[in-house]
Order: C-alpha cells, then structure tokens, then sequence
C-alpha cells in the first residue's frame, strides 16, 4: 500500500481501516518520554521480524467497534521534532543488524510539518532492538517479545521453508425465515417461522512465510474438545490428543488433478500429489464449524496448538491464543423454502 499525498492518508480515516500486522498507526515520535528511541526501534524492527508493513507518524487512533485500532484524525509532525535524515540515522544505530529497503516517505502538511510513513519490507534475519537488547515481532496489532522459535524460524528464512497456519474464526448471526411446506387441516395458511441462529467457523490456511518453496506439508491442528460439534448419525471423525483435552484435525497439501469428465455425474482423478506451496503464497482455505454456546470468554479456552513439518526444515510447535485470531462478525438473512427451493 503506498500514500503518497494527504488524501490518501484521509482515505485511511474516512474507511476506518484498523491496524493490522502491517498497518500501525503512531500519533507521534513520543519524544518527551525518556524512552522514545528505544520504542521506536522497537516497533519497526517488530514489523521487520513479521510480515513487513507500514508505519504512518502523524494519526492519532482510537478504539473501533470491535476493540482495534483506528485511526482517527490527522497531527502533523513539526519539522522541529523529527527530519527524514534523522529518522534514518535513528533506524541505523538502534537496529541491528540495520534492515535493508526501509523507504521514510514524508507527506507534507506544509513548509513546517507533515507525515512520516516508513515502509519496512519483511527480513530474511532476526533484528534485535539494540537498546534493550530484545527481539520483538508483531501479531494482529500488538508488539511482544519473541519466542526462541521465532527467533530461529527468522534466521532460517533463506534457508529452509517457513510454513505457518493462519487464522480466522467467523461468527455468523443468521436470521432464518422458515417457510412452511402445506396448509393446516383447516386449509388456512401456515406462518412463517422466523427465529436467529448463531454458527461459528474457524477458517484455516497454510502460508509460506519464507524465502524457499515448500514441496512436502503434514500438519496436525489441536482445537479444545468443548468447541467440538457433534454431528447427528456421523460418526466422530477426529482423534483426542494424549491429553484427551483437543481434538486433531490434521491435513496437507495435495491434490487430484482431474484427468477425464465422463457426463454429468462422473470425474475421474489422477494419483493424489503433494502441489509446491511457493514463498508469500496461501494454500486453500480450510473451515470447521465450532460450538461456542458454552464458552463464557475467548479468554478462559486453552490456545490452539499446532505442529507442522515442512520439508527438511525443524518441525513447528505453535500455540495461538484466541485473542491473536482476527475475528468477524456478520448477518446473513437466510429463507427457507421447502417448496421453491427444491
């Protein structure tokens, strides 16, 4: 995403596009506060060690609807304060290793202030923030310090597939219309029935974070057992953990490459084949529906766990807290029809 004028920083306010992973939003350089150096490395070489993004100084953020960030209106930053050069020269002597590509862009507000947005491309190194000696990556939109993993999967980037899983859980609210199929006994029209029903689905997908191709994928996804739904007349097609406290659901990335259509109810397929998944790119996405009926608090469930081996790179352990997975919230208006819609 490039700004290059006022108006696409404007843009930013009038959608009300929340932070992100690669999208922070900073009021100012801070520099009243004694740390401020420190906290500045500290942000861009967090976005560096995830995914790469952008840092705009100059908007000021407050909460949205759904507890994240957005922006909310526009403070130029005094020349006085904060300079290109310098920003640069800040970045150098407190990063280390220096991250290559940064790009400072200033957007003027006019001869004495305007808006600073660095752009930080993803590294193939892990940079630590020279002040407090800490190595720091962002998720969703917050800052923490990294795990030992993390650390090592970063240095690996270049030489080994990085493959994660990603997430999003999807609550759908559904207003159903049911409508009836005969008349009563006395031939006078039934009503419609009209009820809500709620469904939750975790979307699911493989990403190559690296820099090489990932060629062979087998992972193995750990949900806690009390968002399990258990469907009438199937049976259980999961397996519990040794802890019996999840249950597994695993997958991978191959495919069947059709190989003749005979009619309209006959395909046939080729061998299954594990297909590359290349770097920055997503596998399809996966869904489960779970059952969150009894769930007080995203904050009380176990984290999911996930272990994923890819090629010749070390196997991955994760944990995800709930709180890390983007969340939406939609409607739907659903009609139910048993005649027309057979």
């Amino acid at each position: 995403m490039k700004f290059k004028c006022i108006e696409d920083l404007q843009s930013l306010i009038d959608n009300e596009i929340e932070e992100s992973t690669e999208l922070e939003y900073k009021s100012s350089f801070a520099t009243e506060n004694p740390k401020w150096k420190e906290e500045l490395a500290k942000d861009v070489s967090a976005m560096a060690n995830a995914n790469g993004g952008t840092i705009i100084y100059g908007i000021r953020e407050k909460d949205g609807n759904n507890g994240h960030s957005i922006p909310s209106v526009l403070l130029p930053i005094p020349y006085t304060i904060m300079s290109k050069d310098k920003l640069s020269q800040l970045l150098s002597s407190n990063i280390q290793p220096v991250i290559d590509n940064v790009e400072i862009t200033i957007i003027a507000n006019n001869d004495n202030s305007g808006f600073f947005v660095v752009q930080i491309p993803q590294s193939d190194t892990a940079h630590q923030n020279k002040l407090n000696h800490q190595y720091f990556k962002r998720r969703n939109a917050t800052v923490e310090v990294m795990e030992d993993y993390e650390i090592r999967d970063i240095m690996n980037r270049s030489k080994h597939p990085v493959v994660d899983l990603e997430f999003e859980l999807i609550k759908t609210i559904k207003n159903i219309t049911e409508k009836p199929l005969t008349q009563n006994s006395f031939g006078v029209p039934v009503k419609d029935k009209q009820y809500t029903k709620t469904e939750y689905k975790l979307h699911f997908w493989l990403a190559n974070k690296g820099k090489v191709y990932a060629k062979y994928i087998n992972y193995f996804l750990h949900i806690p057992t009390e968002l399990y739904i258990k469907k009438q007349g199937i049976k259980d097609d999961y397996e519990l953990d040794d802890s019996e406290h999840y249950f597994v659901v695993s997958g991978n990335n191959t495919v069947k490459d059709i190989t003749a259509v005979k009619g309209y109810f006959h395909t046939e397929y080729g061998p299954i084949r594990y297909d590359p998944l290349l770097p920055g790119v997503k596998w399809r996405k996966e869904e489960i529906e779970l059952n969150f009926e009894n769930v007080e608090s995203f904050e009380k469930l176990p984290p999911i766990a996930y272990y994923l081996l890819a090629d010749n790179a070390p196997e991955r352990k994760v944990k995800v807290d709930w709180k890390d997975i983007k969340f939406v919230e939609k409607t739907e208006s659903v009609i139910k029809d048993p005649i027309n819609n057979f």
